[in-house]
């Protein structure tokens, strides 16, 4: 028996099982509770679980990466998606909760290192579970699991357990198979006059790429945590003490269309990130425009009082990012804006999210780095018969790969271009989407780079094809 399949068939059947009961309402047998129970009659709360909603995703990805030479290709095809259940409302109150899974349909051998680097593969191993690759990869895991309430026609809402939220720092990043979610106490409030009102504490993570909730302290680390500032691995996996994540939001409207929106993020024992955007107009707007500042700060050691196994070990950063905008009917431009000072790296840890800078392009970030700068610009056209299609360009100036104090992955400088189109089906393939992704990334110097400097950084194509069903 395969590795993996006892737990995928377990759970697997378990999730036949909850579509089979709610699809059985109409079904009756010897078994059955009569309708006439004295226990089931008029009950409100049971109407309300037996006419809840079957949700359910379907994902195909098939993702390759080619590197200059004779550095190793890499390519991989996941199918996977999720189940899951969403009770009606009951006196404002809905029980919701989903499964996910995941199969290794035709990928390389990912446990392999690159024979000439020695680095492990980097993005395909994504579409599985990054913490413990497998020649065979099957998973299966609890998605969401939660009680949420609403009221004030939805503007005022609460949500307690596993859930996902979508904020500049911590959110979903679904560019693989499953989004990242998170567990905690979450609420948001909207009113009449436009303010907004968002936070909550959150205690543990399920990172995208993994398989496993995880405490908050525990998920920093699952991904490649680079060196040090002195140029040694970092050792702060594992070693991270924090009691969770505290967050809150305010966004107000100014004056006119301007609107000013701050988040601040505090994790206990750790650091502090604060951040102040200021936008001008919205999407539909003849142009838009908006700018963001982000201050992060030490709190106590770090996240461990040995200097060595601490995560945040700089004072302070500084990280500012600017975004004009036009729309010209179906056609879109951004030009984009992004500088970290030198005073230290830009930390978040990957687990959590992906940036909320403006020059974020697929499959590449700025964290880790400071005395960074980068320019991107984004054509998008929405053209007639229903496609997307957005082409990127960007330039990224990052310190040398040997100072460490300052780029935490020994990245080199580079340039990217890409192209991402999406088509979303209608009438009877509603549901039906597809997408397909293609970069390349290329060194911004005429520099002499190691293996491992260049292996799955600069040097390389990558091609993503994903099909997505919802319903």
């Amino acid at each position: 028996m395969k590795e993996g399949m006892p737990i995928v068939r377990r759970a697997l059947l378990g999730l036949a099982f909850l579509v089979m009961t709610l699809s059985a309402s109409a079904q009756q047998d010897e078994l059955d509770i009569p309708r006439s129970d004295t226990l089931r009659q008029g009950s409100a709360l049971h109407d309300v679980m037996k006419n809840g909603t079957l949700e359910g995703r379907f994902r195909m990805y098939l993702m390759g990466t080619l590197n200059e030479g004779e550095l190793s290709d890499y390519h991989a095809q996941a199918f996977g998606g999720s189940l899951g259940f969403a009770s009606q409302r009951w006196h404002n109150f809905q029980f919701r909760m989903s499964g996910g899974y995941t199969f290794d349909l035709w990928s390389a051998d990912l446990r392999m290192n690159d024979s000439i680097s020695g680095a492990p593969n980097r993005y395909e191993m994504g579409l599985f579970d990054v913490t413990n690759v497998r020649r065979d990869n099957q998973l299966a895991f609890l998605q969401t699991f939660q009680l949420n309430y609403e009221r004030n026609a939805g503007r005022t809402r609460f949500i307690l357990g596993k859930q996902d939220i979508n904020t500049p720092f911590i959110n979903p990043q679904d560019g693989r198979m499953h989004p990242g979610m998170v567990e905690g106490l979450w609420a948001a409030h909207k009113t009449e006059k436009g303010l907004r009102f968002e936070g909550g504490y959150l205690y543990r993570v399920l990172p995208r790429s993994t398989a496993q909730w995880y405490t908050i302290g525990q998920s920093v680390g699952l991904y490649p945590i680079g060196l040090d500032a002195q140029g040694k691995p970092s050792k702060y996996k594992g070693n991270m003490n924090t009691a969770g994540i505290f967050m809150g939001s305010a966004s107000v409207p100014v004056i006119g269309k301007w609107r000013a929106t701050v988040w601040d993020v505090f994790v206990e024992n750790t650091f502090n990130t604060a951040q102040l955007q200021v936008e001008r107009g919205n999407r539909d707007d003849r142009w838009m425009w908006s700018a963001m500042a982000i201050r992060q700060d030490k709190v106590n050691n770090g996240g461990n009082a040995i200097d060595s196994l601490a995560y945040f070990q700089d004072d302070a950063s500084w990280n500012f990012s600017t975004r004009f905008r036009m729309n010209h009917g179906r056609f879109r431009w951004q030009a984009n804006y992004t500088r970290i000072t030198a005073h230290g790296r830009y930390l978040m840890p990957r687990e959590w999210g992906r940036d909320p800078m403006y020059t974020f392009l697929p499959r590449e970030r700025n964290e880790g780095f400071g005395d960074m700068q980068a320019t991107t610009l984004n054509l998008i056209l929405h053209t007639k018969t229903g496609w997307r299609v957005q082409l990127d360009g960007g330039l990224y100036w990052l310190p040398p790969p040997s100072d460490f104090r300052l780029n935490k992955y020994t990245f080199p400088a580079y340039r990217q271009f890409d192209v991402n189109a999406q088509y979303q089906f209608k009438g009877g393939w509603k549901g039906l989407a597809v997408q397909v992704i293609y970069l390349i990334k290329l060194p911004l110097y005429e520099e002499a780079l190691t293996p491992r400097q260049t292996f799955n950084k600069v040097d390389l194509h990558h091609g993503n094809i994903i099909i997505n069903y919802a319903f």
